[in-house]
This record gives C-alpha cells, sequence and structure tokens, in this order.
C-alpha cells in the first residue's frame, strides 16, 4: 500500500517555452485575432517595424496580457508564421483533394496547382519578404516554408502519376522537381528583386511560370487538342 501523501506519478515537467494554451472557446477566438493582427501588421510594415506594443494597441488590448500569452516577441512571430504555414498547408490539401476527383490533363492539374503557389506568394508579400531577409540571419526559420513547398511539390507528382502522358519519360519524378524549382525560384527572385518582366500582382505570371513547367515536361498539348 502506497505511503499517505505519496504522489501517485510524477507530473511532466511543462516547457518553459510551451505557448501558453488558451482554456476557452473565447480565450483561444482571442488568441486568433492577436495572430490575425500580427499578421497584418508584418504584412504591412515588415517584422522589424511590427512591436508587441503595435499589436496590443491595434487589438485594443494590454501589452501585458500579451506578452502573458506570449511570452516575448519572438514566440509571437514565430506563431504568426506557424499559422500562417499551416493554413497554406490546409488550402493546399483541399485544392489537391478536388484535383483528385477530376480527370484533368496534366497540364491542367500543372496550371492549377501553379496559380494556387503564385497566389499565396501574392497574397503574403511582406511576410514572406520578411521571412526571407530573416533567414540570412537565422536559416532556420525559412525551414517551415521549404517543408510546405517540398509537399505542395510531392502532392503534385502523387496527382500526375495517374497520367499517361508522362510515362515514356522514367525520370519525370526528378524533371517535376526540377521544374518546380525554376518555379519557386523565380518566385523567390521576384518577391526580393522584383527585376521584371513578371510581377506577383500579374495574372500573367501563373500561366507564364506554368507553361515554363509544361514545356519542361514536354506536356504541350497539339493546338487542336488544347
Amino acid at each position: 500500500m502506497a505511503k499517505r501523501g505519496a504522489k501517485a506519478g510524477k507530473q511532466p515537467a511543462k516547457d518553459k517555452n510551451e505557448l501558453r494554451a488558451p482554456a476557452q472557446s473565447r480565450s483561444r477566438a482571442s488568441m486568433e485575432a492577436l495572430l490575425d493582427i500580427g499578421r497584418r501588421l508584418i504584412e504591412e510594415r515588415g517584422i522589424d517595424d511590427c512591436s508587441m506594443s503595435d499589436v496590443a494597441e491595434a487589438a485594443g488590448s494590454s501589452i501585458g496580457s500579451l506578452y502573458f500569452r506570449f511570452g516575448n516577441r519572438e514566440r509571437f512571430i514565430g506563431e504568426v508564421m506557424k499559422r500562417h504555414i499551416e493554413h497554406g498547408r490546409a488550402s493546399f490539401e483541399r485544392l489537391v483533394a478536388e484535383l483528385a476527383g477530376t480527370a484533368k490533363p496534366p497540364d491542367e492539374i500543372i496550371a492549377a496547382v501553379t496559380r494556387w503557389i503564385v497566389g499565396v506568394f501574392a497574397q503574403n508579400q511582406g511576410l514572406l519578404r520578411a521571412q526571407l531577409r530573416r533567414t540570412l540571419q537565422t536559416p532556420q526559420v525559412w525551414r517551415p516554408y521549404q517543408d510546405l513547398a517540398r509537399l505542395v511539390v510531392d502532392r503534385l507528382i502523387t496527382l500526375l502519376a495517374r497520367c499517361p502522358e508522362l510515362s515514356d519519360d522514367p525520370d519525370w519524378q526528378q524533371h517535376v522537381r526540377i521544374a518546380m524549382q525554376i518555379v519557386f525560384g523565380t518566385l523567390n527572385n521576384i518577391l526580393i528583386n522584383r527585376p521584371g518582366p513578371l510581377e506577383l500582382d500579374d495574372r500573367a505570371t501563373a500561366e507564364e511560370l506554368s507553361k515554363v513547367v509544361v514545356r519542361y515536361l514536354r506536356l504541350e498539348r497539339p493546338a487542336g487538342n488544347a
């Protein structure tokens, strides 16, 4: 028999870096609102000009409650970026499910995925630009975006695997990866340098990048079959 007063089991030590979780749905909604505001301010101003006091003021909250919930500015920014990645992944998985339920030819699948990628860059230019700049000093902050890009390419390969048009190329999967590296590299270059002629807000950008991928993979259809 256990001695009176003895502990039933040792509780695991709480990670001091763990985000303070909201206990109620109202509190969770408040946290989501703070992250939304943080994302908007980063998009508008960049990370360096997004202070915790700015977030608190925009939210109509006290800076003390902001620090109580997130601990410090770096953790707050990290949560904003983490949430952005999670939303992006969920959005892309919905697109994949939609494409998987159709019988689209490979060029149309590539066009749909490329439009989604360009749309993400266009809608989050400030946030992505801020992260790329942070990456120069802290390379690991870009890793979640690299992981999302790999997921996008992996899902694209899965969607294309059912297309007989690719069966003549034994290395088609590697070629898809190379083609999509060109897409992501071009978008990163536009994001940072804006060399022209393509711009993220230009509808032609997704179309032109899709053509690059399709031509590289030799998937162009004859004009009469387009």
